[in-house]
């Protein structure tokens, strides 16, 4: 009897102590939920987890602000990209418009043509005290440089794969994020690549569209980014580099993912989230 009593005992105190590891197991979450809360609704809102299990998303998640992790670096400028641009070929859109900033290659190449005639008619004027009419020889102008931040990826040794930063000078354009983008697309170069520098953007894709609104960057890409002969890594691959590098720019928090124009929840059969716009928090 007084064995069963003792083991009555052991047993009370064993359910005490587990109920008080317990409470002080909830009590800590609690307090490291408060103290974390922004960042935890922040990253329920940016990768869509509510929307993806549940099809809603709360409104306090849906309402919250959503903060960035530290940038690993910024551009020193604008993505250079205000209203929707659309750069498919053969619609006649991809005028860029002077209200965003942006200067299509058509009206670029027609103030180009413009500014060499006005040259050449300023050229063809002799000088003063030139009564020969003896034109003066013209410097080359040489093309103005900017530095952008691009995200390419490695392969280690072990076959994981990581990200990595690179600076890239490029020729100054009306559409730096564009270019930015399509450098990625493009792929390293032969320095980038010897560093150890791959892309796993999806072999043909092109970018269709872009436009930056309110934070957030909307890229539309071809078909062909949809599918990736990597699998589900390379499709995570592609869109982190697009993300950093997108979000390199001080005017870009997030990117939103088109495909053909259209707004998918998942991308590819493998199924990656891309419902909502993701920034760095979403990696």
């Amino acid at each position: 009897m007084a064995k069963k009593d003792e083991e009555k005992e052991e047993s009370k105190t064993g359910s005490f102590i587990a109920l008080v590891i317990w409470l002080i197991a909830a009590v800590a979450l609690f307090v490291l939920f408060v103290i974390n809360q922004k960042k935890i609704v922040s990253n329920l809102k940016s990768t869509g987890f509510f929307g993806r299990l549940f099809g809603k998303t709360p409104a306090f998640v849906e309402n919250a602000e959503v903060t960035v992790q530290e940038q690993a670096g910024k551009n020193d400028v604008d993505p250079g990209v205000g209203a929707e641009i659309d750069l498919s070929a053969g619609q006649g859109k991809s005028d860029y418009s002077y209200e965003s900033g942006i200067l299509s290659e058509n009206q670029a190449a027609k103030d180009a043509q413009g500014n060499s005639e006005q040259t050449a008619a300023l050229n063809s004027k002799p000088e003063s005290g030139n009564s020969t009419g003896e034109q003066k020889p013209q410097a080359n102008e040489v093309p103005k440089m900017i530095d952008l931040k691009l995200f390419f990826m490695v392969i280690n040794s072990d076959g994981s794969v990581s990200r990595r930063e690179v600076t890239r000078s490029m020729k100054k354009s009306g559409g730096p994020l564009v270019d930015a983008i399509n450098a990625l697309i493009k792929g390293p170069s032969e320095e980038e690549e010897g560093k150890g520098c791959a892309t796993l953007v999806s072999s043909g894709t092109r970018l269709l569209g872009a436009s930056v609104k309110n934070g957030i960057a909307t890229l539309n890409f071809s078909g062909e980014f949809e599918f990736n002969q990597w699998g589900i890594e390379g499709l995570r691959g592609q869109l982190q580099q697009i993300v950093y590098t997108a979000t390199a720019f001080p005017t870009v928090e997030s990117v939103q993912f088109l495909v053909d124009g259209v707004q998918k929840d998942y991308l590819g059969s493998e199924g990656v989230w891309i419902g909502t716009p993701l920034n760095r928090n979403s990696f």
